[in-house]
């Protein structure tokens, strides 16, 4: 079976059918509008292709058409998604329970060439109820649903008033969010590394990979403006993924000339909970065959507060395929004594706002010291982050920490720019010299 791509014409059908339950609906029933997508199209098409990203699209069809009852209605109303049209539903529970069973029949992966594609669902739901609502208007906030459906574990949400609020920001946030949904084929985002170092010696020992945006008109827009963008749209898991991949390919040649060295990668706490994150991360280590060991993955404190069961299933498979994991701005969350005796974590990350001030007020100083101890009791390495002199540098190379990265040291640069960063600092202690 074939579901033919919808666009325009499908949600027009769509939206006729819907008006058609809406009018011919009796006393006491209601009608759900309902949106299906599949959870990873795009890193599908990012990682495999098209054809991958419309497998994943005919494979959903097919298991929920499969579920469907007789009077249902269903079109592909774009690329990835298709509406449901669910009549004379005698309660609310029952649209609830149409999407269960839609996230049931997903569950299973799908056969594709060599392997199996992760298929997952996410469902949006609107009712209407004793007031009549526009089709347009019904199939809007099913589609308001399925965006809060990404935030969350459930797999579904169900239209409130309570999410108009959650959506309402600025013209220019809805600006940039449709922006940042395709700016990867614009060749828009781009990725940056920052060198660490050895603070004992000045070697090089890896690198941060940073995600940049330059909008088609030249603005640059500051990651603290995008990257909650994406996690709110839905678009962090392919934009980590397509940070990792391009990063994982750039340093290929590197992690062969330079001993020990390894690549981080920030993790948000919204991709953390994707329950497929871990397996695709790992694919991506095997797709440029570098070493999971050589791959650390920054989270921060709060990405453990919100899901922690999720989180700590999730860490605990990247860490038993040799992925290191790391505590980022540690010292701004919540992490307590007993989550730091059982997580898989092997390094303790000081957040710049302790280090920048380090050397200047007495009280970061003894919290930067503490952290170092701490972490090495228990068998952890630390890197301070925001160095940006050198007394900063001698301050925390004489408490012993671990690693260093910053502004003294290099700032984020172009992998050209990166590579030629490397040459130059080759000979040990050459990395205590600034990079402009």
């Amino acid at each position: 079976m074939t579901v033919p791509r919808g666009g325009l014409v499908g949600q027009q059908h769509f939206l006729e059918a819907l008006a058609r339950a809406i009018d011919g609906r009796g006393g006491g029933r209601f009608v759900a509008a309902v949106v299906v997508q599949p959870r990873h199209h795009r890193q599908a098409r990012t990682m495999h292709g098209h054809e991958a990203a419309e497998t994943l699209v005919q494979g959903l069809a097919e298991r929920v058409l499969g579920i469907l009852k007789p009077g249902d209605h269903a079109e592909r109303i774009d690329d990835a998604r298709l509406a449901l049209v669910l009549p004379a539903l005698s309660s609310v529970a029952q649209a609830e329970l149409a999407a269960t069973g839609i996230l049931k029949a997903c569950a299973a992966p799908l056969d594709w060439a060599d392997g199996h594609l992760a298929l997952r669902a996410n469902v949006g739901i609107a009712v209407c109820t004793d007031e009549p609502v526009a089709p347009g208007e019904l199939l809007r906030r099913a589609e308001l649903a399925l965006e809060r459906s990404l935030e969350g574990h459930a797999g579904y949400a169900l239209y409130s008033p309570v999410l108009e609020r959650a959506a309402v920001g600025g013209p220019m946030s809805h600006v940039l969010e449709r922006e940042l949904d395709g700016a990867t084929e614009r060749d828009e985002l781009h990725v940056c590394l920052q060198p660490k170092v050895c603070m004992a010696s000045g070697r090089l020992t890896g690198a941060e990979a940073l995600l940049r945006w330059t909008r088609a008109c030249g603005q640059r827009v500051a990651p603290d403006l995008f990257i909650p963008i994406a996690e709110r749209s839905g678009l962090i898991v392919p934009m980590t993924l397509w940070t990792l991949n391009t990063a994982l390919r750039a340093c290929h040649d590197l992690f062969e000339r330079v001993p020990d060295f390894s690549l981080a990668v920030n993790l948000s706490p919204v991709a953390l909970n994707d329950p497929d994150i871990a397996g695709l991360i790992v694919d991506s280590t095997a797709i440029w065959c570098a070493d999971p060991a050589r791959l650390t993955l920054e989270i921060t404190e709060s990405a453990l507060s919100s899901d922690p069961a999720s989180a700590m299933r999730t860490l605990d498979e990247l860490h038993a395929h040799g992925v290191r994991l790391s505590i980022d701005d540690f010292g701004t969350g919540y992490t307590s004594l007993s989550q730091l005796g059982v997580l898989s974590v092997g390094e303790l990350k000081i957040d710049k706002s302790f280090v920048r001030n380090v050397t200047t007020t007495k009280r970061h100083g003894v919290i930067v010291r503490s952290v170092v101890d701490l972490a090495h009791n228990f068998g952890m390495s630390v890197v301070a982050e925001g160095i940006e002199d050198r007394d900063t540098f001698s301050f925390l190379s004489a408490l012993r920490c671990d690693y260093g990265q910053g502004f003294y040291i290099g700032r984020p640069m172009t992998f050209d720019a990166f590579e030629q960063w490397v040459l130059e600092h080759e000979v040990a202690g050459a990395g205590h010299s600034a990079t402009a």
